[in-house]
């Protein structure tokens, strides 16, 4: 029976402790700052969500330009080792150990698709060059959009932070990394974009 009635009470000590925790917060949410602080908190979940997207796609983005120079690379690779072979054929050729009495035509039908094949392997380089460059670009504008989402997520830690602790201050804070987010996610975006 004693044990009963101390069962009781501390239901009673537990329901009043709740009750006065729900007083307190009842002000924090329903009209005060607290509800602009869910309001953010929601918005700046949504740009994570976004610089994300971004990041993601830049990262994309930067490993197709990267295949690109790839497969770039080892069609240039194939043209120098074809004009390799012309040139050893060439060198054959003009020290006497060709066939035929036509030699003199195929020399000059050698050089010529020669001057080709290099030509085509020195565009191919080029292009290899440039979709590297581009690769690099894109990483570059992906590791901004990264920043911008961890900046988003920072912001989202900070208003829960505020939240609990009822702190305008780390609301506010919240605020400005998520600017600081916003800042960085225009940056990579208007890369994306271009």
């Amino acid at each position: 029976m004693v044990q009963a009635r101390s069962t009781a009470m501390e239901e009673q000590i537990e329901t009043a402790d709740v009750k006065e925790g729900l007083e307190r917060l009842e002000g924090f949410g329903s009209s005060g700052w607290g509800r602009y602080l869910a309001l953010t908190t929601a918005l700046i979940a949504v740009l994570a969500a976004v610089a994300s997207l971004v990041s993601g796609n830049l990262a994309n983005d930067a490993l197709l330009a990267k295949n690109d120079a790839l497969l770039l690379q080892i069609k240039a690779s194939d043209g120098w080792n074809q004009y390799q072979s012309k040139s050893i054929k060439i060198h054959l050729l003009e020290g006497g150990l060709g066939t035929g009495g036509d030699g003199a035509a195929t020399l000059d039908r050698y050089r010529n698709e020669q001057k080709q094949l290099k030509a085509a392997a020195e565009a191919l380089q080029s292009r290899v060059e440039e979709s590297n460059g581009r690769a690099e670009a894109f990483l570059e504008k992906h590791h901004t959009a990264a920043l911008s989402v961890t900046l988003f997520q920072i912001a989202i830690a900070l208003s829960a932070i505020g939240a609990l602790l009822q702190r305008r201050a780390f609301w506010l804070l919240s605020i400005v990394m998520a600017l600081a987010g916003l800042g960085f996610l225009g940056v990579a975006f208007g890369a994306f974009v271009s």
